[in-house]
């Protein structure tokens, strides 16, 4: 039984990730998410969180995260999702799933 419901959680995972891949495509992912995605660190990811929380200085990266936290914070955008909401989205998911305690701090913050 767990076995099962371990992989229904993937699969669910697995179409929610294509889901997100599939409305980015109508949107050119810019070079600096890009980077922000495939350099993914514990440092990194401090870095910009203690920006997006007010914690730390902020890079042009974590200044455009942090505009977009609190409608990251409180739901989805839906179909009316703009290019830039899409590409904060990919690092957001991103945050959730690799760094789960970082993104409790994002959430303490915005959920005020």
């Amino acid at each position: 039984m767990v076995s099962y419901l371990f992989k229904m959680i993937k699969v669910i995972l697995a179409m929610f990730l294509l889901l997100s891949v599939a409305s980015a495509a109508k949107c050119k992912v810019d070079s600096e998410v890009k980077f922000i995605l495939n350099n993914f660190n514990k440092r990194a990811v401090e870095k910009n969180v203690d920006c997006v929380v007010g914690a730390g200085r902020c890079d042009s990266l974590g200044q455009r995260l942090k505009s977009e936290a609190p409608a990251a914070v409180r739901g989805r955008c839906g179909q009316n999702c703009s290019c830039e909401q899409i590409q904060v989205r990919l690092v957001v998911n991103k945050l959730k799933r690799e760094f789960p305690g970082q993104w409790r701090r994002v959430e303490q913050q915005f959920s005020r």
